[in-house]
């Protein structure tokens, strides 16, 4: 069982290959983080883990700034977790889901808070904590797999 950290200077990089769906894994919580980058490769997915703001050598993640996150323009599909309160995490979601229109985001929020989160999980594909390896898989696969929810307006 290895444990992938990727917390020391914000998120890793994928490989140069791409045989594997690509999974950015947004959290703060370091051991959350590794367990969730876990789950994702067991479930054959290719996942790096970013901390957020924190674990930036700046101290700023280049989203909280409008700017583009370098390994989110590479992910396949990024999940984003929402179930600490902190405000910051709602505008790096802002900021992903403004920047990369075309990648789908998986948010992994508390169910009593989706109410008050629902503007902000609009265009996103919610999971409901606590998740599980299936749960988690499932999410991730179908937001890979979905639809471009503008083209379905189309027809």
């Amino acid at each position: 069982m290895r444990l992938n950290n990727n917390n020391a200077v914000g998120p890793g990089d994928f490989s140069d290959e791409h045989l594997r769906p690509r999974v950015l894994v947004e959290e703060e919580d370091g051991a959350v983080r590794a367990a969730i980058v876990e789950m994702l490769e067991d479930a054959g997915f290719e996942s790096v883990g970013c901390g957020g703001p924190d674990t930036q050598i700046s101290g700023h993640c280049p989203l909280e700034n409008d700017k583009e996150c370098g390994t989110a323009r590479h992910a396949d599909v990024i999940f984003c977790s929402l179930r600490m309160s902190d405000p910051r995490n709602r505008e790096i979601l802002k900021s992903l889901k403004r920047l990369h229109r075309n990648t789908p985001i998986v948010v992994e929020v508390p169910k009593p808070q989706a109410a008050s989160l629902h503007g902000s999980l609009i265009g996103t594909h919610v999971i409901y904590t606590p998740i599980t390896r299936r749960s988690l898989t499932k999410a991730v696969l179908d937001a890979w797999k979905a639809e471009d929810p503008i083209l379905a307006t189309l027809r």
